[in-house]
């Protein structure tokens, strides 16, 4: 299980993918990398996108926080799985 997943299969208020002007809040997970020409992006991993809807911005705060949470969870966990295999 990747870990950006765990992440995104748990967000309440936010579906997944691109907005076209819509009213909902949506995320959409992306590789800038290959996209980045004049410069080279400053970190490593997943980036998401974040279209910020009409819900109540406490309520997308707090599916948010969670999903951060579950997200660092699920690194430590899949860090304890490479360092029993190795």
């Amino acid at each position: 299980m990747k870990a950006d997943g765990a992440m995104l299969d748990g967000l309440t208020l936010f579906g997944i993918g691109a907005s076209w002007g819509g009213y909902e809040s949506l995320v959409l997970p992306f590789d800038c990398t290959p996209y980045r020409t004049a410069t080279k992006p400053g970190f490593k991993g997943p980036t998401i996108r974040l279209h910020i809807g009409l819900e109540d911005l406490e309520d997308l705060k707090e599916d948010l926080d969670a999903g951060f949470a579950r997200l660092k969870a699920a690194r430590r966990w899949i860090k304890t799985l490479c360092r029993g295999a190795a």
